[in-house]
């Protein structure tokens, strides 16, 4: 198998979020219409905040597994850092369904929580590795404790 070059290794590493996002969000038709009707905890963001946000974050989290990809690591540890990175991103894929077309909001919370033990593990093994990929981690763990505090939020208003 050919070996990709790092340009394509970037592209891949960035996309690959932004579509997971993109295809959670085509599997969430009712997300407008449900976040709307939902009684709002009153620190709640304007909603377009939300897309702009999670466009920034997907590409933050691409480079964090470029740079932990591209830095001088064995096998072993890119493997074990791509498995972290793809548990994330099972989790970051269902919650809005969960949340939004279920209206599990209880267990949307946990599952929530869930994600966010999963980010702080991924944080460690990326450390451990590359700094600099850990680093590119934080606006984004900030953002789903913040995600978690909103979920918590809506299931006492709601």
């Amino acid at each position: 198998m050919k070996q990709l070059s790092k340009k394509q290794l970037l592209k891949l590493c960035i996309i690959f979020p932004i579509l997971v996002s993109l295809l959670s969000r085509l599997l969430t038709p009712r997300m407008d219409e449900v976040f709307r009707q939902l009684n709002k905890p009153p620190f709640v963001p304007a909603p377009w905040i939300f897309s702009v946000v999670w466009l920034i974050l997907d590409i933050l989290l691409g480079l964090s597994l470029y740079t932990l990809l591209t830095s001088d690591v064995t096998e072993q540890e890119k493997k074990q850092g791509i498995k972290l990175f793809l548990a994330v991103s099972f989790f970051l894929f269902f919650w809005p369904i969960i949340f939004f077309e279920y209206g599990l909001v209880f267990f949307s919370f946990v599952w929530i929580l869930a994600l966010n033990l999963l980010n702080v593990l991924m944080f460690y093994v990326f450390r451990k590795y590359s700094k600099k990929s850990a680093l590119l981690l934080i606006p984004y763990i900030i953002w789903c404790l913040f995600a978690a505090l909103l979920n918590l939020g809506f299931l006492i208003v709601n």
